[in-house]
This record gives structure tokens, C-alpha cells and sequence, in this order.
């Protein structure tokens, strides 16, 4: 067999590049590379070889398994326990509840059994009594695979970008840390508002140092797990990629405080590029971007149903979105292979180079004061915005494409009327807030 394989030659990239040149009538080479659309500010080359990996990685981690999750938006407990009760008997194992106001969190959570199941709670200032009525739960270590699985997520920096205000005043929104078991970073909000990948990564490390800072500072930071929130787009590898190098920046970050806590990573499809047009072509969306946050590793996902964006979701809706998980897990297999990307050139490359870049950006607002400082002078705000701008640039001349809603409309179909209230924008705060966009909110009026 060894001299099988000895008969042939070995090629190395500049083959495949003189190769390619010949094949294409000599073409030049450099305008087959594609240059990034998303202004990350790396190019995309047409194939990548062993050359292209620098130094030879390891997988990046271990678990082979994610919880399928239902998002809740709760604004009547037991309608909410109805839904997530539903949920749980179709397959889902795990919930992902948004809390915004003080609740009867018994009748929420009657009859859920939050030790057999993966559960986030993401609370704002005026339902901290989350963390009271939850106290004998939150904390506990899951018996049946002995990690942290119960998350209560009140993020006082994300709230302050989001409001463009503190709810009491810096110190005492901050110190709401003192009392949880881990550390809550939600990166989701700066992809929702078009941040590119690299600003993205960079924001949410910043985000993450400075409450290593304030614990580190309060003696307090030790014994604590990471829990992540992360939004998924619908540019595939890079998005694999992305959670991927989250991975290594996250450990990088540790290495400077000497911890090793626990990372968990909860994804959830993006509602930056969903419409009320031609509906049904959300789900299309929402199923590359899924793939791409279970093959880059999230530990928990949740498929937003088609219809989140502009209506509350129905029975169908809500079960197309659990099926797609299961699609991923019994038909494509997804969850029997840890890091199943690791190895392939390209994504390896890609993940390299936004790890690097985010780095850079990273200590670009550091050194500027840090995160809450760049939020405080509107740095953080305005490049995003940019960023912002340049993506609804391009999805208005159709460089972005969503098929159904700027391109390729079905002129018979009747448009959905939003049923959803917008976002009230603050009278006056304190900086100017980040908020999410929708990109079919941008259609230019012939196509609206």
C-alpha cells in the first residue's frame, strides 16, 4: 500500500495555482479571491492546502452533543408554561426564558423540572427577584452530565448598551455580580445591530474582560462558569469559524487572569435577517445558521421560529424549529463528532485569521479605556453604526441577497402585517444605545 501511494506526486499550493491558471486560459490568479463582503477585512482565497495552517491545531472542544432549546419570551406565566411545557414533551431539553418585569416565576416553572434540562433565564433590573424565588436551583451541577446547566443572565453591561442608560448607576448595576455563580455575556446584541465578525468577537471579549476586571478587583474572581450568548448569521463558514475562535480568544482572555472556567456557549438564529415577506424562506436561513452554530460548538441552540420576527410564533412555527434540530441530530448526525471542522484548511485559516484580527481590535479598546469607556464616548456605537450602514448599503444594491425579500419577490404574495410592536427609543440617555436592525425594515419603496 505505501508504495502504492509512493507512485504519485505529491503538489504543492503553487501547483494548484499553475494549474488553475492553465485550466482557466491563463486568468489571473488574484481575481479568483474573493474579498470579504462583511468588511472583516480578510480575503477569501478559491482553495486552501496544508501551507495554509501554520501550526497544527487540536480540536478545540470536546463536547459532541448540544440541548435543543425553545427561546420564551415571557409575558403571562402560564401561557409561557403552556408553550414551554410543549416544547419538552416534542424533544426540546432544554429553555431559554426572557424575563423583563417581575413574574410568579412557581407558576412559570410548575411542573418543569429544571435539574433533567438545560434552562437560561435572561432577566433585566426589575426581575431580579429571579434570582430569590430560584436560589435552591441555580448553582446545582446537572446529575446526568455533572455540568453547571441552570443560568440565570442578568448582564448589566448589555442592558446599558441596549437602554443607553444604567438602570441605578454604574457601581450598582455592576455589582449585581457579586451574586451570581457565573458570568453572563451577551454577545448576541452586537451582531443583531451589524457589527461585523471581527467587531463583533472584539466587543464581546471586552465585554467579558471587564467583568474579570470588577471581580478580579472584589477579590471574587474564582469558582465561576462563562455563559455566552451568540447570534448566528447566515454566512456559513464564517460563522463556524467564529464560535470557533470565541474559543481560543476566551482562552487567551483566561491565560491573563490564570482561570479555567467552564465556557458555554448558547446560540440562537439571527433575527437581523429574517422578514415578514415570503416567510416560509426564514426557515432556509435559519437551518444553515444552525448547522454553522452546532459544527463551530455551542453547547445549547436555539432555531428562532420563522415567523419570531413579526408575530408570535405559532404551534407550527415553533415545531418546524425544534424538527430542524432534530433533522441535524438524527438524519445528518451532527452531534457524533467533537469539533468536526477541526482539520479542514480553509476553516482552520478562517478561524486563525478572525481570531487575530479580533485580537488586534480588542486591545484597540482596551487601549482606549476599555469597554465601558468606548460605550461612554460612543466609539463602540459608532462603529458598529458604520458597519451598520455599510450592510443595508449592500442588501439595498443587492449584494446581500435574501431570496424573497429584495430579490426574486413573489409579486402575488400578500405581505404579513407585523403584528409585533417595534422598539420605543429612548428620550434622552446616557450614550447612544445599540439596538438591532431588521434588514427588510431597508427595502427600498418599489419592493416594500
Amino acid at each position: 500500500m505505501d508504495k502504492l501511494f509512493s507512485e504519485f506526486k505529491s503538489s504543492t499550493a503553487q501547483d494548484w495555482k499553475n494549474q488553475i491558471v492553465k485550466d482557466l486560459k491563463g486568468a489571473e490568479f488574484e481575481k479568483l479571491i474573493w474579498h470579504n463582503a462583511n468588511g472583516n477585512g480578510f480575503d477569501i482565497n478559491p482553495f486552501y492546502t496544508s501551507e495554509d495552517i501554520k501550526t497544527k491545531n487540536k480540536s478545540l472542544f470536546t463536547n459532541t452533543d448540544w440541548d435543543v432549546c425553545e427561546q420564551i419570551t415571557v409575558t403571562n406565566e402560564q401561557q409561557a408554561n403552556v408553550r414551554a411545557l410543549k416544547a419538552l414533551e416534542s424533544g426540546a431539553s432544554g429553555l431559554s426564558f426572557y424575563i423583563l418585569k417581575k413574574i410568579d416565576t412557581k407558576a412559570l416553572l410548575k411542573n418543569i423540572s429544571l435539574e433533567h434540562i438545560y434552562t437560561q433565564f435572561f432577566i433585566s433590573n426589575d426581575a431580579l427577584h429571579v434570582l430569590d424565588d430560584l436560589k435552591n436551583e441555580y448553582g446545582k451541577i446537572n446529575p446526568h452530565d455533572s455540568k453547571l446547566k441552570c443560568f440565570i443572565n442578568i448582564d448589566p453591561l448589555c442592558l446599558f448598551a441596549f437602554y443607553g442608560e444604567w438602570h441605578a448607576d454604574e457601581e450598582k448595576d455592576i455589582s449585581v455580580l457579586k451574586q451570581l455563580l457565573h458570568i453572563p455575556v451577551n454577545v448576541s446584541l452586537y451582531q443583531e445591530a451589524g457589527a461585523n465578525t471581527i467587531t463583533e468577537l472584539a466587543c464581546g471579549l471586552a465585554h467579558t474582560n471587564e467583568y474579570f476586571n470588577y471581580l478580579s478587583n472584589q477579590q471574587l474572581l474564582k469558582d465561576k462558569a462563562l455563559h455566552f450568548i451568540f447570534s448566528i448569521g447566515s454566512d456559513f463558514f464564517t460563522e463556524i469559524a467564529k464560535l470557533r475562535a470565541f474559543r481560543k480568544l476566551i482562552a487567551l482572555l483566561q491565560e491573563q487572569y490564570q482561570t479555567n472556567f467552564n465556557v458555554h456557549i448558547h446560540a440562537q438564529t439571527s433575527q437581523q435577517n429574517k422578514s415578514n415577506l415570503d416567510a416560509y424562506t426564514n426557515m432556509l436561513r435559519s437551518t444553515t445558521e444552525g448547522m454553522s452554530a452546532v459544527i463551530g460548538g455551542c453547547d445549547s441552540l436555539c432555531v428562532l421560529p420563522y415567523d419570531e420576527t413579526f408575530s408570535d410564533a405559532s404551534e407550527f412555527s415553533s415545531r418546524i424549529s425544534r424538527n430542524q434540530q432534530f433533522v441535524f441530530k438524527e438524519e445528518s448526525y451532527l452531534n457524533k463528532v467533537a469539533d468536526i471542522a477541526a482539520g479542514s484548511y480553509y476553516i482552520e485559516t478562517l478561524t486563525d485569521e478572525i481570531a487575530a484580527k479580533a485580537w488586534e481590535e480588542f486591545k484597540h479598546i482596551e487601549s482606549k479605556g476599555g469597554f465601558i469607556s468606548c460605550l461612554k464616548s460612543n466609539y463602540i456605537q459608532d462603529t458598529i453604526k458604520q458597519q451598520a450602514d455599510t450592510l443595508i448599503q449592500q442588501f439595498k444594491e443587492e449584494k446581500i441577497v435574501l431570496v424573497g425579500v429584495n430579490k426574486f419577490q413573489n409579486k402575488s404574495e400578500v405581505k404579513i402585517e407585523n403584528v409585533k410592536s417595534s422598539l420605543k427609543s429612548q428620550v434622552s440617555s446616557l450614550i447612544s444605545p445599540i439596538k438591532p436592525i431588521c434588514l427588510s425594515n431597508y427595502l427600498v419603496k418599489e419592493n416594500a
